[in-house]
């Protein structure tokens, strides 16, 4: 295969980067550590599946040995299998996990929730939840880590530097997972199939925190629509060859063509962010391999060289980083309303669908006001909220679909909710 480097959004000169080197204290561009230690199977949360089988989501971390820096970048990878198989343990996820260790980072591969087989994919309906499903266990994932970071202090991670991507499915769950952050992004079909199992956020554990990566990343990954990316989202790092029939390299239908929604491939993911100014850099390959190192050990290297490139390039600890000064984060930035995240506002709602009764979970309540709306836009229940979480009854109301909008001063958060 025929690599064609494609850069975007920015000239990097080889002396800025040898020279910001040094404030990084020689961490995260080279091998720093030889010997890297491996905690398998640690739990990060819990759920059911969409055949309503309970799952404990598990993980394996990988640290370099005697590392004692207090502050470490954690990348999280999520491994390939096209959402019904696949595993923690698969060899390139060890690998690449394995070598960025060894440049001080600390690294997590995580397990979540699949299909039940193939022909479930058929269905548009069940695709869209399996893969907001692996999106929420991901989500509970960088939660787990910033409770812990707040908390315990296990891992020793910067909580401001959490990067989340992975192979095939896996980098489509990052991905999806990091630009997919407004259910006002979502068309409506979307948005009510994405309520019926717990919104964007979901109820994977470690409520309380918030889930936005910091950067992302796919071998061979793909989003569902380019738009939901904008201005003020983070960088990007994307390897995949042209021929791809699995996902594919442009805009397709993945799988042979086999499954009902269309992706955005990689190719056209940077054209996105690069249109809108957003560091990334993108590895093209000619061929069909899926992912691009599929055959090639020299192609997985070079992988993960680039990864190591991407990531050193948007460190904070480095001068010459590519981030933008209003890159979203989860940290409200008082000059820009556009890094305030809806998920710090609302925790969760729950259960959805629901009955008689709601709970909403926030991490605010400085006038915060809730709105229930029906599908024709008439306000059905209008709330002032004096308690982080709130009960509210909505027994009176016919089954159907509604919009739950929450507002404060700064923010607002919506999400679809169902009553059977």
């Amino acid at each position: 295969m025929k690599k064609l480097y494609i850069l975007a959004s920015a000239i990097i000169g080889l002396a800025s980067i040898q020279e910001s080197s040094a404030q990084c204290n020689g961490r995260y561009q080279t091998d720093i550590y030889s010997i890297i230690d491996t905690t398998f199977d640690i739990q990060y949360g819990s759920n059911t599946d969409l055949s309503n089988n309970p799952v404990n989501l598990m993980m394996d971390v990988y640290e370099p040995q005697g590392d004692t820096a207090s502050m470490r970048p954690l990348v999280i990878f999520a491994h390939g299998g096209s959402f019904i198989a696949g595993d923690k343990g698969s060899s390139d996820i060890a690998y690449m996990a394995s070598e960025l260790a060894k440049k001080g980072y600390v690294c997590a591969s995580i397990s979540y929730r699949l299909a039940p087989n193939a022909f479930f994919l058929i269905s548009e309906e069940n695709t869209v939840k399996v893969v907001f499903n692996a999106i929420q266990d991901g989500k509970a994932a960088i939660r787990y880590f910033r409770k812990d970071a707040a908390t315990t202090n296990t891992y020793k991670i910067d909580p401001d530097q959490i990067f989340i991507g992975g192979t095939s499915a896996g980098g489509i769950l990052g991905i999806n997972l990091t630009y997919m952050d407004d259910v006002n992004k979502l068309s409506t079909q979307w948005a009510t199939w994405a309520g019926e199992i717990g919104g964007l956020e979901g109820n994977s554990g470690n409520p309380g925190y918030c889930s936005r990566s910091n950067g992302t990343f796919g071998f061979a990954g793909a989003i569902a629509d380019t738009s939901w990316i904008d201005a003020t989202d983070v960088p990007w790092y994307g390897s995949h060859a042209q021929n791809d029939q699995t996902v594919k390299y442009g805009l397709g239908k993945p799988l042979n063509g086999t499954n009902p929604v269309d992706l955005f491939g990689s190719s056209l993911i940077t054209v996105r962010l690069s249109n809108l100014g957003i560091y990334n850099h993108f590895d093209s390959y000619t061929g069909g391999d899926h992912p691009p190192f599929a055959n090639s050990t020299s192609i997985l290297q070079d992988n993960k060289d680039s990864l190591a490139m991407f990531l050193y390039n948007i460190l904070d600890c480095n001068p010459s980083n590519l981030q933008t000064t209003n890159q979203k984060n989860c940290i409200t930035n008082p000059t820009s309303i556009d890094n305030i995240e809806s998920n710090i506002l609302v925790e969760g709602i729950y259960p959805n669908p629901f009955t008689d009764a709601i709970n909403i979970e926030l991490n605010n309540i400085e006038n915060v006001t809730i709105s229930i709306y029906n599908t024709t836009g008439q306000l059905v229940k209008n709330i002032s909220v004096n308690n982080y979480i709130t009960k509210i009854d909505v027994s009176e109301l016919p089954q159907g679909a509604y919009m739950v909008k929450v507002d404060s001063k700064s923010n607002n958060f919506s999400q679809v909710i169902i009553k059977n």
